[in-house]
């Protein structure tokens, strides 16, 4: 199977069925097994008899992916920093079944939404730990398979598919020079408040560590700023985030720019998912409307849950 056939059979259905003969192979129950989130490129399940969650990444092309996300786990742990660790139940991981890629995490118990002060702390932490292990991180890339993204999303028609190439390719070069104010060092890569959580001591800590590079920092501020943007932070949370990190990127050259780039990241991967979820169509048109008016930077999205 190629990696464009994994990717559009890789469904709720699907991804369940992986993870039970995943569960089947290491001895663990499934049952009453929930899935956390809708399924995009990983379909994420909580194992409740074993207190343990389980990821199926969508196809075997993952698999480098998912290797290194368990060892940005070990560096972190090493660190000290407060992240999801591979389960010991489970030694030998990753785990490859039906041509798709399964690891199993601690479950971090009665997890809530990262709180905005909780989250630019701890991103303030990650990005004062010392460099990495040589060869650990890739170099980060804000538009990885977002063209195959854009070329799978259903419902949308040539028009509207043909706009969000055409920007992906001037945003490519407009990201290229842009004038960061820090030097490129580790990053999360996508910290929204559900890769940064609250669990039940009131930690919170970092979970989805697939994007883990080399990069801006800017880029794991620019998150919640978006977040600001579309409506989904008010005014005080955003201000409490800056406030906990120490820097308020809206007031960076670059501001308007990187925004409009993860805006657009936002809008492909919910693309992305219109070929198995045709009810997320009108969203992600919203957002496309959006895109196409600069001045409209406020205008409030859905998330796509």
């Amino acid at each position: 199977m190629t990696a464009h056939d994994q990717a559009a059979s890789f469904t709720e259905a699907t991804a369940f069925h992986t993870l039970q003969a995943a569960c089947d192979t290491t001895g663990l129950s499934w049952s009453g097994a929930t899935r956390l989130g809708p399924v995009g490129d990983n379909g994420v399940y909580r194992l409740p008899d074993e207190r343990i969650v389980a990821r199926v990444a969508w196809g075997m092309a993952a698999l480098p992916t998912v290797e290194r996300e368990l060892r940005v786990a070990a560096w972190l742990a090493e660190q000290d920093l407060p992240a999801v660790r591979p389960s010991a139940a489970v030694p030998d991981q990753p785990l490859l079944c039906d041509d798709r890629v399964v690891t199993f995490w601690e479950e971090i118990p009665a997890p809530q939404q990262g709180l905005p002060a909780d989250i630019g702390a701890l991103l303030r932490r990650l990005h004062a730990l010392p460099a990495p292990p040589e060869g650990l991180l890739p170099v980060f890339n804000p538009f990885e398979r977002q063209d195959a993204h854009i070329r799978d999303a259903g419902g949308l028609d040539e028009q509207d598919r043909r706009f969000l190439l055409d920007l992906l390719e001037e945003l490519q070069a407009a990201y290229a020079a842009l004038p960061f104010a820090h030097s490129p060092r580790a990053i999360h890569g996508d910290p929204h408040r559900k890769n940064l959580v609250r669990g039940a001591d009131g930690q919170t800590v970092m979970l989805d560590l697939e994007r883990f590079a080399v990069g801006p920092l800017e880029w794991d501020l620019i998150v919640p700023a978006v977040y600001q943007l579309v409506g989904w932070y008010d005014d005080a949370e955003y201000e409490a985030f800056a406030d906990a990190y120490g820097w308020d990127i809206t007031q960076w050259a670059g501001f308007s720019t990187l925004a409009t780039v993860r805006r657009l990241r936002m809008t492909t991967w919910l693309a992305g998912r219109t070929g198995r979820e045709p009810r997320l169509i009108p969203e992600v048109r919203r957002r496309i409307a959006t895109l196409r008016d600069r001045a409209a930077h406020h205008r409030p999205w859905t998330p796509g849950t």
